[in-house]
């Protein structure tokens, strides 16, 4: 290497916009609401950034973290796979396998600060500190490494806040709506007063920290920031754009004063997926069902459907015309507390012996097969009948039109050994697809009687495969838009940029397009063998923290 060129980072900050997308973000930027990451356009390497198939926030910031196809990590969903565990318990930290970035950095003695990442719970003890991020039970809980740590935060910010508690509010109602507004500003600036301390006082080489602000917002309010829906200029609207608009301000603004601090070290940011809007739900288990592949038990099927009446009248136009708002908020409540006894018990509603295969959530998109177990269980015959039976569910897929307009609603079905690979890619969905780019949203429920129907009146902000990527700094080329990246890259670009060796089991490469010319020719990327680990241990969050867990996630739409 010559004396001219440019050296590896000796330290990296990783910044996660959860949910961050283009869709707002540029054209925000380019109105001079933020300026900030108007310059980034200018002075980084930016491009999109592919999430997982399906988008879902788990398996993809697992990806980042290790580098790793989903078929190798373990993550397809909030719940661990039914393949794995019957019982679906929720995922935690315990459900990733194989070594993260923060274990890559230890073993070459390097700190780390990990900050509020989703899936970080519970907290691991490393050479640096650790603050869990989503899936933590509570502001109770044990949080942070070292322990003492959690004390020191909230001395130091008055109170750190783990999670916004979602299911408190109702978003329908101005009023809550607006406090919901403030309380998540709220609670961005208390973690930026954390962040901004933890960066100024701790010894660090590789921080990464995650901002849930973006994503909350545009779950529960997209209807009234996308200009295609008819909301965008409802009253409601025209009280939140602006409230929304000053809070992507508050992000840029910490990202003006991030980019002061950091100098030349360089900064990666990077969102585990896009967003759009979910305009229709698709009811798997109702079409499989009609195709004679799934068998609900009699008694739970007459309980679904009533359910499902009550639940579509209370979302009737008609019915919130007449109804005051606030006695409908009441049975709103009332909806969302059944939901978590009617909607979580799929498998104990199905009969299997005449159940073929069905669909298991919203965030793994994909349909499981009840192929025949070694312990006498199951229906469908490993082998031919097996193919046999996805590919007919597949081409079923495909030809599938919407009953009004006629058009086209899968555009693309997979098979999971198509898109996975891996010791765990035995637990994935056998059949994952794509409905109209995921703005129709397959689920699980049992009671409807159409197979497709409107997202109007329920969260409807959704998850997309465009994330975003950018990184400035001396190593990188700015102003260069860059194409195909993967979020599996994110980890062997990070190795590379520091001077660190890639473990030959990543998935991801080096963003090569992204970095002066300069420094890939002074810097040959190194592989090295990976350290062999053992599976990861699932740890079991307690009854009451699951219910917790669960109800912040059935606010988001990621649960019914």
């Amino acid at each position: 290497m010559s004396k001219n060129s440019i050296p590896t980072a000796e330290r990296v900050m990783l910044l996660g916009l959860d949910g961050g997308t283009y869709r707002l973000i540029k054209p925000w930027a380019d109105e001079g609401h933020m300026p900030h990451f108007a310059r980034l356009f200018s002075e980084a390497a930016w491009g999109t950034l592919a999430s997982t198939i399906p988008p879902t926030t788990p398996p993809a910031w697992a990806a980042c973290l290790t580098g790793k196809n989903p078929g190798k990590h373990g993550i397809y969903d909030f719940f661990e796979s039914p393949l794995k565990y019957p019982d679906r318990p929720l995922i935690n930290l315990g459900s990733m396998q194989g070594r993260k970035l923060w274990h890559l950095f230890n073993d070459a003695g390097r700190k780390c600060s990990i900050v509020n990442v989703p899936i970080t719970y519970p907290p691991e003890s490393i050479d640096g500190l650790f603050i869990s991020g989503m899936m933590t039970p509570s502001d109770d809980s044990d949080w942070a490494r070292p322990h003492e740590l959690k004390g020191e935060i909230n001395r130091v910010v008055g109170h750190y806040v783990v999670n916004i508690d979602i299911p408190k509010y109702d978003v329908e109602l101005e009023a809550d709506a607006l406090r919901f507004m403030d309380d998540i500003d709220h609670s961005f600036q208390k973690r930026k007063e954390a962040y901004f301390y933890l960066m100024d006082s701790k010894p660090w080489h590789f921080f990464m920290i995650v901002f849930i602000i973006m994503d909350r917002i545009q779950h529960l309010f997209w209807k009234y920031i996308d200009p295609q829906w008819d909301l965008y200029n409802s009253r409601m609207a025209k009280k939140l754009r602006p409230r929304i608009i000053n809070s992507f301000r508050m992000v840029d603004q910490m990202l003006g004063e991030l980019r002061a601090k950091l100098g030349d070290t360089p900064l990666i940011i990077m969102s585990d997926h896009g967003f759009g809007s979910t305009r229709q739900w698709f009811n798997v288990n109702t079409w499989l069902a009609q195709e004679g592949y799934l068998k609900v038990h009699p008694k739970a099927l007459t309980k679904k459907r009533i359910f499902t009446f009550f639940m579509n009248l209370n979302d009737s136009t008609l019915v919130k015309s007449l109804i005051p708002r606030k006695v409908q908020s009441v049975v709103r409540g009332k909806v969302r507390g059944t939901r978590s006894t009617f909607k979580s018990d799929l498998e104990a509603a199905l009969d299997y012996s005449g159940t073929k295969a069905f669909f298991a959530s919203i965030p793994s998109q994909g349909i499981f097969i009840n192929r025949k177990r070694p312990d006498g269980s199951g229906l469908v015959e490993p082998g031919a009948e097996y193919d046999a039976l996805r590919q007919d569910i597949r081409e079923k897929l495909l030809a599938l039109r919407h009953p009004k307009t006629g058009e086209q609603m899968v555009e693309k079905v997979y098979f999971r050994e198509e898109i996975y690979h891996g010791s765990q890619t035995q637990y994935a969905a056998d059949i994952l697809f794509k409905a109209q780019n995921y703005g129709c949203l397959g689920r699980q429920l049992l009671g409807p009687w159409s197979v497709f129907q409107g997202s109007e009146h329920t969260p409807n902000g959704f998850h997309r495969p465009d994330g975003i990527f950018l990184a400035a700094g001396p190593q990188f080329k700015p102003g260069t838009e860059i194409k195909g990246a993967q979020i599996t890259d994110i980890a062997p670009t990070i190795l590379y940029l520091t001077g660190l060796g890639l473990p030959d089991d990543m998935d991801g490469q080096i963003l090569t397009q992204a970095f002066q010319p300069d420094f890939l020719a002074a810097h040959q990327a190194q592989k090295v063998s990976a350290a062999a680990t053992a599976e990861s241990i699932k740890k079991d969050f307690t009854v009451d923290e699951s219910e917790e867990i669960a109800k912040r996630l059935k606010s988001l739409g990621y649960l019914e």
